[in-house]
């Protein structure tokens, strides 16, 4: 009789454990390590919007994993457009840059800017399986001074498997024909917060979609 009521015992753990392993949730994923780049407008219509700019930097790149790396380009006309800081694990040096952003007048060459980025990026991202690569682009979308045509822009930016992630703020006028098509072209999202609570509630999916595979 012990014998059986022992032997039942055994059974229920065994079938308790199985029923636990089954119902228990998969450990997560690590997120995969990301090289991407910040390409911020500082062209003269950003000038009421400079300080939430570098507010949307600052909270993105404090999130960064210590195997991400990042870096700044801002730009202008083409002959204002080059690359603030260099790629970067530190997320300091990125903050510093973006501080230190300042607006100036000028034609703006936002898709001059954008194959600037993507050059940068293809050349110094770390090659590793499974590191992601994207460029944040912050901007009104005004585009009046590229060489260079978005049909151009897409296909680099396809042929380099680089997505662009756009957030579009504007103190007047948005762009988001271009703005749409750099974002949906490419793999990646767009969003358009257009006050700052809205901005901090985009946040996280804004950093989620820079890291989405």
């Amino acid at each position: 009789m012990l014998t059986r009521f022992i032997s039942l015992g055994l059974v229920v753990l065994f079938v308790s454990a199985a029923m636990a392993a089954q119902t228990q949730e998969p450990p997560a994923k690590p997120a995969s390590p990301v090289s991407y780049g910040f390409v911020v407008d500082n062209s003269g219509s950003y000038r009421p919007l400079l300080e939430r700019a570098i507010d949307l930097v600052r909270s993105v790149v404090e999130r960064n994993a210590e195997s991400d790396e990042s870096f700044l380009v801002t730009f202008i006309d083409a002959s204002k457009t080059f690359v603030r800081q260099d790629m970067t694990s530190d997320k300091r040096e990125i903050i510093d840059a973006a501080e230190n952003m300042s607006i100036q007048g000028g034609a703006t060459a936002l898709l001059d800017a954008v194959r600037l980025s993507l050059e940068y990026l293809s050349a110094n991202a770390k090659k590793e399986a499974g590191r992601t690569r994207a460029l944040l682009l912050i901007t009104d979308g005004d585009e009046s001074n590229s060489q260079a045509k978005i049909e151009t822009v897409v296909a680099q930016a396809k042929d380099a498997n680089i997505k662009i992630v756009v957030v579009g703020m504007a103190d007047e006028k948005l762009n988001t024909k271009l703005l749409e098509r750099l974002a949906k072209e490419t793999g990646g999202s767009a969003f358009y917060p257009k006050t700052p609570k809205e901005m901090s509630q985009a946040i996280e999916n804004i950093s989620s979609a820079i890291r989405r595979n």
